[in-house]
């Protein structure tokens, strides 16, 4: 077959949905064709759609090699450094891109969107803003300049920017709806009955279920809609009236909205507002079972070191055991793991100390919450444990990533917290989390001691 024939048939692959099936097509032409910048342009690119970032990354440095002027080529380049978690040289290829073609928008929302993982975030939003001055419905760049606003805690207009999310390819499947109309904030609710539907990961659920309770003292009867894993833990607490798993039919209701959609509804403009005073909003189940800890008299210290591996940021948020094994050289501590998923098995790594290991036995929410308010400390990369222990006030030291700090965290100051019980320590340098783990070290020897001592022990605050 023509070889530009075979080029056309894997694009033609790659718009249609199979970017393996491009790929086997486009990896034994390039190889045929050692000098066509395209057909490596084609070929890095459905690495890029298949996930395969990191592969990506030199087929398309070889396409920049064989087309040094061609600015869609480093733009290629760019999206496989960015998806790869290599924001800074990203940033360089859509700078370049932008020096040739200004009016390319999709690199300049990627530009912003790369920024903002630097903690770049005044300068992502500008760029996200001369995104949208050319083309104002582009969704992308909106969503960027959200996460830049929030980021900056500018909440107003970063809430109203954080709506375009429905429209990005990222988060557009995950929007439910049901027949009834949208709660726009301004409808009164007294009397009425309002769907409430979770969106994104476990951790965004439990951080904005604490705005349910403003909306059940409008009069409203609130229904939660939520994760099956979710459901035991939210119908425990008194936040909604009622909690359902998303594969049952809710309830009949007057209006709907979506959980991350609730601040802008109800107005949350303030540091105050959107992040309350931090005090605990769940309230830990009586331990039954297995998951009852027996009586010791050593610190227990729950373990999380590794998120969901589809996050977007998962390279650089999760630690793995290893990164903690420093920590099992100091005296007097239960160590307890709660990793869930196959990073629990990590958990063999982690010495002769030993730790127990529950996460991997625990069906839901419900469970790891009776397991943490029998803690004394959570140590947790970003994930939904951590969410999970500040919102039932158990002390928690969060591992925090030098690269793509989370929007939340980075709108934390030291007199405005997401949670009283939660302090962050963050890498110093990307990939590195030998600081971190020190202090931390050298804070649970502190929280011994005073513990040792029979003084109250105080809630970490995070600064």
């Amino acid at each position: 077959m023509h070889p530009g024939i075979r080029n056309a048939l894997g694009v033609l692959r790659l718009e249609t949905g199979d970017p393996e099936g491009a790929i086997a097509i486009l990896k034994v032409l390039a190889k045929e064709a050692p000098r066509a910048g395209g057909v490596h342009l084609n070929w890095g690119n459905a690495l890029v759609a298949a996930g395969r970032h990191v592969e990506a990354i030199p087929v398309l440095k070889r396409a920049v090699a064989l087309e040094p002027a061609s600015p869609i080529v480093r733009y290629g380049l760019g999206r496989a450094l960015q998806f790869a978690g290599r924001p800074a040289e990203a940033i360089e290829e859509y700078r370049a891109v932008l020096n040739q073609m200004p009016d390319h928008v999709d690199a300049r929302a990627n530009l912003a969107s790369a920024l903002s993982f630097t903690d770049a975030f005044a300068e992502a939003e500008a760029e996200a803003r001369q995104a949208l001055a050319r083309d104002p419905a582009h969704a992308n760049a909106r969503f960027n300049l959200a996460i830049s606003l929030l980021s900056q805690g500018r909440w107003a207009e970063g809430w109203l920017a954080y709506e375009s999310r429905f429209q990005t390819s990222l988060l557009a499947r995950q929007r439910r709806w049901s027949s009834r109309p949208v709660w726009d904030g301004r409808s009164t609710l007294e009397g009425r009955t309002l769907l409430v539907q979770a969106e994104q990961g476990f951790g965004d659920t439990i951080q904005f279920a604490r705005y349910l309770p403003l909306l059940r003292i409008t009069g409203a009867t609130v229904i939660l809609q939520c994760p099956d894993p979710l459901v035991p833990l939210l119908r425990a607490g008194t936040l909604a009236d009622a909690v359902h798993p998303f594969d049952v039919e809710p309830p009949p209701h007057d209006l709907q909205i979506t959980l991350p959609s609730l601040p802008l509804a109800l107005e949350r403009h303030t540091h105050a507002q959107v992040m309350g005073d931090g005090a605990p909003y769940l309230t830990p189940p009586v331990p039954d079972g297995p998951w009852t800890l027996a009586p010791d008299d050593r610190l227990s210290v729950g373990l999380v070191w590794a998120g969901s591996p589809t996050h977007i940021n998962d390279r650089h948020r999760s630690c793995g055991v290893t990164a903690l094994t420093p920590l099992r050289s100091l005296d007097g501590v239960r160590w307890i793991s709660l990793q869930e998923g196959p990073a629990g098995a990590e958990a063999e790594s982690f010495g002769e100390v030993g730790i127990v290991r529950l996460g991997e036995r625990m069906p839901d929410f419900c469970a790891t919450a009776a397991v943490i308010g029998q803690l004394d400390l959570v140590i947790a990369i970003d994930s939904a444990v951590a969410h999970l222990a500040g919102a039932l006030g158990t002390p928690c030291f969060l591992l925090l990533p030098r690269i793509g700090l989370d929007w939340r965290w980075a709108a934390e100051r030291p007199d405005a917290v997401w949670y009283r019980s939660v302090r962050a320590f963050r890498q110093e340098s990307p990939g590195s989390w030998e600081a971190p783990v020190s202090a931390i070290s050298e804070a649970v020897v502190r929280m011994r001691a005073v513990r040792q001592s029979g003084a109250p022990n105080e809630r970490p605050i995070t600064g």
